[in-house]
């Protein structure tokens, strides 16, 4: 079964070249709002893109990893991956190139990481601030650099959690962002929602939602987006 429908919203001109920020800027800045045209399909019978209705988490990741050389989709979105015990994510936190750290409810001082090649490539702030290491005045073993290697982002944490002034910051660990690259990350199977996104055209894109229930498939959106 497919529903399609038509709307006019506003949409950052960022989105059409990735679904993060450009130039891997921090969540909360971005440029000015310009209108373009969404078309939206809904499906929830059949398939798309080779994922099935029906299909398990573990067997979409690699249908969308074939995305990569078709599509050019290199990282999707994960949402609700949401953690508050960091001891069980040495494994896990490679697999992810962008990663939020912050408190329950939510600060200007939540730390935003971003990893590109196996390497950390920025370090923001919630409130904007760029940093090239966190924290700013700690040494290099307790502290994120800018060029750390991701396998060691884990110790680098666990030496920071163990700060008393910086340990509120572990309160939510986002794992937000998937490398396609990387293996399959089992915890991806409890998530909602996954999205990703890719160029049409000229000033196009389409993103697509995949909708969970109970680890499989239950709906795949697809919005067509356009200057309008």
């Amino acid at each position: 079964m497919q529903t399609r429908f038509i709307t006019i919203l506003f949409l950052a001109t960022a989105l059409f070249t990735s679904c993060k920020p450009e130039n891997d800027a921090p969540i909360n800045p971005g440029p000015e709002p310009v209108p373009y045209r969404i078309e939206s399909d809904s499906i929830e019978s059949g398939s798309y893109l080779d994922i099935a209705i029906g299909d398990e988490a573990v067997a979409v990741y690699p249908k969308i990893q074939a995305l990569q050389a078709t599509k050019g989709v290199s990282a999707m979105n994960i949402v609700s991956n949401i953690f508050s015990d960091l001891s069980p994510l040495r494994e896990r936190i490679p697999l992810y190139e962008y990663i939020l750290l912050d408190q329950s409810r939510g600060t200007d001082t939540g730390v935003q990481i971003t990893a590109k090649e196996g390497k950390v490539s920025a370090i923001y702030l919630n409130s904007g601030k760029k940093l090239s290491q966190w924290p700013e005045k700690e040494k290099a073993s307790s502290s994120v650099r800018m060029g750390d290697d991701v396998a060691a982002l884990h110790g680098k944490l666990t030496n920071i959690r163990g700060n008393k002034s910086y340990s509120s910051k572990f309160e939510r660990i986002f794992l937000m962002t998937k490398t396609l690259s990387t293996a399959y990350d089992p915890a991806m199977g409890q998530s909602p929602q996954w999205y990703f996104g890719y160029s049409t055209g000229q000033d196009k894109m389409d993103q697509i939602q995949v909708h969970f229930e109970a680890g499989k498939v239950k709906k795949i959106r697809i919005d067509h987006y356009s200057k309008y």
